[in-house]
């Protein structure tokens, strides 16, 4: 699972992990997180000794480095985090001037400590493009609008929501391939285009039957005016 810096949460983390999920997300960058000691313990009395000190985002020693962009530089450490009284799988990403001087850096994490930095990377960058389809949802698929006979089992409504949306966005791809003749890389129109369209197909249809007409609806097809495409935004 990935979300946002919003839902770094020991409540939330352990729901997730109660779930046998990993949890990806963004820390704050002065983060309160602590060094496991593996060093050799001195033998005294006591209890062991435990950490190795706080990280301070600052000297990296002990952490490895992993490749990245010309403008960053990235480290990954195994370290815990108090508050969330568990131990994370760190990836620093700190952002580079021409001068090769620290500006800023990014914090993210995963509960799972065995995941690799470059999937902890794709996934959290991944989750922005997730949320364009959680709005296309709301806005075009009707997921927050619905009537149900029980608070237990929306999945269906949900399901059918996000469902119509990849029909949506397929509809889209496959008319952009046929235009071009090659098979479309991305997706560069509106989701609201193939509402509207289908809107307007259902309009005229009802129009022309209403009239008489059903069997020349195929003529609004070739009008150069393409009325069929009325009020679409990337017609």
């Amino acid at each position: 699972m990935v979300a946002d810096g919003q839902y770094a949460k020991k409540m939330f983390m352990d729901a997730v992990s109660n779930e046998s999920d990993a949890f990806v997300t963004k820390l704050g960058s002065n983060a309160n997180l602590l060094m496991p000691f593996k060093g050799t313990h001195q033998k005294r009395r006591g209890a062991r000794q435990r950490w190795d000190g706080k990280v301070d985002f600052v000297d990296f020693a002990g952490w490895a480095t992993v490749s990245g962009a010309a403008d960053e530089r990235v480290w990954t450490r195994v370290v815990c985090g108090p508050h969330f009284e568990r131990h994370f799988r760190v990836v620093v990403i700190q952002r580079l001037n021409s001068k090769g001087a620290v500006m800023a850096h990014v914090v993210l994490c995963s509960t799972a400590t065995t995941l690799p930095t470059e999937q902890i990377r794709a996934l959290y960058s991944a989750r922005f493009q997730l949320e364009f389809v959680f709005r296309d949802a709301k806005q075009y698929g009707g997921l927050t609008i619905g009537q149900l006979r029980s608070r237990r089992d929306p999945g269906n409504h949900w399901n059918a929501s996000f469902f119509s949306l990849s029909l949506a966005r397929v509809a889209l791809v496959l008319e952009d391939a046929g235009r071009t003749g090659r098979p479309a890389s991305r997706l560069v129109r509106f989701i609201e285009d193939v509402k509207r369209r289908a809107f307007n197909v259902l309009f005229a249809s009802r129009i022309l039957a209403n009239l008489g007409l059903s069997q020349r609806f195929a003529e609004l097809q070739q009008y150069s005016s393409r009325p069929l495409d009325l009020d679409v935004k990337a017609a």
